[in-house]
């Protein structure tokens, strides 16, 4: 998924619909627990463009703040999860599993590979991170078990680039 496109997608019961224009930025797949959790999947793949380009054609996602940084859009009848904003770069990724056309995706590099599942075999030649690479959104505390965040302490977070 190069240069400029049109995507669309939505959730299980096509109750929202969304539709994303521009240039794809980056691709990835994460293994962190808080994705794991939020997709009920061992990852989740995610296509980040500028929020502005992405919209809803049908219906309107619920909102749940996952995190200090992020929210996450999902369909309030079915429960898909659709996007994944990063407000602090106003970033909007697109669930990989909520695309119409998914087979375009290839992820640019795995995530939080700590988090991997052990018995996952990843076969793709994507560079491969044990946490997230310095330059990205600082990393948020999360407790798999209860779900609560914290953000990172002032020493811990990274410059924006």
């Amino acid at each position: 998924m190069t240069g400029q496109t049109t995507l669309t997608g939505g959730c299980l019961c096509s109750a929202v619909r969304y539709e994303a224009t521009g240039t794809p930025g980056l691709t990835l797949i994460c293994h962190c627990r808080m994705c794991q959790r939020a997709s009920g999947g061992p990852f989740m793949g995610v296509l980040f463009l500028p929020s502005e380009a992405v919209r809803a054609t049908e219906g309107e996602p619920l909102i749940y703040r996952s995190s200090p940084t992020s929210n996450r859009h999902f369909c309030g009848r079915c429960g898909s999860q659709l996007f994944f904003e990063r407000h602090t770069r106003a970033l909007m990724g697109l669930t990989v599993g909520s695309l119409d056309k998914p087979d375009g995706f290839k992820p640019q590099m795995h995530l939080c590979v700590e988090s991997a599942m052990a018995w996952l075999d990843i076969r793709d030649d994507a560079p491969r991170h044990a946490k997230k690479p310095e330059g990205m959104t600082p990393p948020v505390e999360y407790d798999p078990l209860t779900g609560r965040t914290r953000p990172p302490e002032p020493h811990e977070t990274r410059p924006e680039r």
